[in-house]
């Protein structure tokens, strides 16, 4: 879960693609997707987010997933 500039709480849940579902966590709805090319270049999927909250929800999941794969690699 992520929060943002807005103070909007955010599940961030992969789906099956290469994307992340986001859902609003107080209103318990879908708010959009954050998709990924193999550059790790990133599209928003919705009409919720603002421009902000875009970029520190696709910040938030590239560099968890930075994080992970060290953490991974030095195993």
């Amino acid at each position: 879960m992520a929060k943002t500039c807005t103070e909007r709480w955010v599940w961030i849940m992969p789906d099956k693609g290469d994307g992340y579902q986001l859902y609003d966590a107080l209103q318990d709805r879908l708010i959009g997707r954050i998709l990924f090319d193999a550059d790790d270049n990133w599209i928003y999927d919705g009409e919720v987010l603002n421009l902000d909250e875009q970029n520190e929800m696709a910040g938030f999941i590239s560099g968890n997933h930075k994080e992970m794969d060290n953490l991974i690699r030095g195993l």
